[in-house]
């Protein structure tokens, strides 16, 4: 009974461990994704607007140098 409770512990011990090594690697992926969607925005962007002069994809729609992080939803394509 006690070693069941001591494998029982160890599992839980194991478990934890292997979701902080994995932590890192989880939020480089969401930070790889995340780029990779911003520079598609920008270049969707610059591709609507061609026509528009003194149209600047990249600069920022706030008056401040303040970075956001940017929020992207998942939208079905039509």
């Amino acid at each position: 009974m006690i070693q069941g409770i001591h494998e029982r512990n160890e599992l839980a011990r194991e478990r934890a461990w292997s979701r902080i090594y994995l932590q890192p690697v989880l939020e480089a992926e969401s930070d790889r994704d995340t780029v990779r969607r911003h520079f598609a925005r920008i270049a969707q962007e610059k591709e609507i607007m061609k026509d528009v002069p003194g149209f600047d994809a990249e600069e920022s729609v706030y008056n401040d140098k303040r970075f956001r992080t940017p929020s992207f939803i998942a939208t079905p394509k039509f």
